[in-house]
């Protein structure tokens, strides 16, 4: 039977897979279904009133999904002009990753001369701290631009209320949500402690991973507390991962990158079960239940494993498939 050796993920490995296969996945990249989409595993915070951070990015010194360029709270009051006039000087990026700015969506006067400097700009996305109101929320986006992508930070117990009122006003398959353990921490009066030690917390990321699923949404957890120890990382993004479903991490240390994007990747193992999966359904068969490498595959599974191929897909720029002998 003809093979094809297929070459999407992991970068530079390989996976043989049928002529069929082959077929349906190159039907389906040329359909109207399919839309190139960024790998949002990992989104560093810079911020935009120190230059040496620009030049690290410049650099490419840093492997990260996308950049958050912030200026909101990580740029002092008296600094907050000094990071605007910076943004003309982001780097051009490389590649896939995402450009994201950070606005001062809950300062009225801030975020009136924040719209017009993000505009000299093309960012690929807009995160929107501290959402609490869906209205407010769609009127940012008439406001900024329909045709961005938007990230919406759940940060306080009022927009954590209000969570599925406002993914209902995102865009599916476009928009995300995002967890901001930090200042939830302050509004609640609660001690900050990584979300694997706090079972409130975890509560908080399956609200929110709830309401996104709703609506189709890319889900963010939030930057780990404890920014330096990677095992805490790598727990924190094990939980947010295969617990409740999440796309990625924020991150504010560049060593946390390889960590938090080998956990939101998918593994060899998964791929291969995956495309068995696949090869199975879409093989002649009488039966719509397979035994793949030792256990029971429904009709659900079939559809998860289409889904996720089906998204490792539009994360790469080509499908590439070699036929072999």
């Amino acid at each position: 039977m003809p093979t094809r050796m297929l070459t999407f993920l992991p970068p530079g490995d390989h996976l043989v897979i049928s002529e069929n296969l082959h077929r349906y996945l190159t039907e389906y990249c040329a359909s109207n279904h399919f839309r190139p989409a960024f790998r949002r595993r990992s989104h560093l915070f810079v911020p935009l009133n120190k230059t040496k951070y620009l030049d690290k990015v410049d650099r490419g010194e840093i492997a990260a999904d996308g950049f958050i360029w912030d200026l909101e709270d990580s740029i002092p009051a008296d600094q907050k002009e000094t990071a605007r006039a910076n943004i003309p000087h982001i780097p051009e990026k490389s590649g896939t990753v995402e450009y994201n700015v950070r606005i001062n969506a809950g300062d009225a006067d801030a975020l009136a001369l924040d719209i017009p400097a993000i505009g000299c700009f093309p960012f690929d996305s807009v995160t929107l701290p501290k959402g609490e109101s869906p209205a407010a929320i769609a009127h940012l986006i008439r406001d900024i631009g329909a045709e961005k992508a938007y990230i919406v930070t759940i940060e306080t117990l009022k927009g954590l209320c209000a969570v599925e009122e406002i993914a209902s006003v995102l865009r599916s398959g476009k928009d995300a949500l995002g967890f901001g353990v930090g200042d939830m921490s302050t509004d609640l009066n609660l001690e900050r402690l990584p979300t694997t030690s706090n079972p409130f917390f975890q509560q908080m990321l399956g609200t929110i991973a709830l309401a996104g699923k709703k609506y189709k949404l890319d889900l963010f957890d939030s930057v780990s507390a404890k920014f330096n120890d990677l095992e805490t990382t790598r727990h924190e993004a094990e939980l947010s991962c295969h617990c409740f479903g999440f796309t990625g991490k924020k991150l504010i240390n560049p060593k946390q990158v390889e960590v938090i994007n080998t956990v939101f990747s998918p593994s060899r193992r998964g791929i291969e079960d995956d495309i068995a999966t696949l090869e199975c359904f879409l093989s002649p068969s009488e039966s719509n239940a397979h035994v793949v490498v030792g256990e029971y595959k429904g009709v659900p599974a079939y559809k998860a494993a289409d889904q996720k191929i089906k998204k490792y897909l539009t994360q790469v720029a080509t499908y590439q498939a070699t036929k072999t002998a």
